[in-house]
């Protein structure tokens, strides 16, 4: 670890893998890939593998799935973290922003569903 002055630690900086690397990771636990700080692999101990990004969204630390292993790749995983901690850094919360796109998607799903029942069981002229 580096030290800027007394008592002020920097955090280590992860080695940047490549895609044959992160295939070759079966170790349960998490996995930094580098290239995004906070991204990386977490493998299950079934063997189980998805991308995780870790970041402070204000005082907050919050974990954010990315997607599974080998679904997701290395690079757009990359992509996904790099997204994310741009809108972090526009002051948007990502998990957020996704829990509120889901329950649009749910709610109009389920409001266009109820209006084909409707149409369905109305009698025909």
């Amino acid at each position: 670890m580096k030290f800027l002055e007394q008592g002020t630690v920097m955090p280590k900086k992860a080695v940047e893998l490549n895609a044959l690397d992160v295939e070759q990771l079966f170790k349960p636990g998490m996995h930094p890939v580098g290239g995004v700080a906070g991204l990386g692999l977490q493998i299950t101990p079934s063997g189980a593998k998805s991308w995780v990004l870790r970041v402070m969204v204000g005082v907050k630390r919050r974990k954010m799935g990315l997607g599974s292993y080998p679904g997701v790749s290395l690079e757009r995983a990359r992509q996904l973290a790099s997204n994310a901690r741009l809108k972090i850094s526009d002051g948007i919360d990502p998990i957020d922003e996704k829990k509120a796109a889901r329950r649009n998607l749910v709610a109009s799903q389920t409001s266009s569903a109820t209006v084909r029942r409707a149409n369905v069981s109305a009698p025909s002229p």
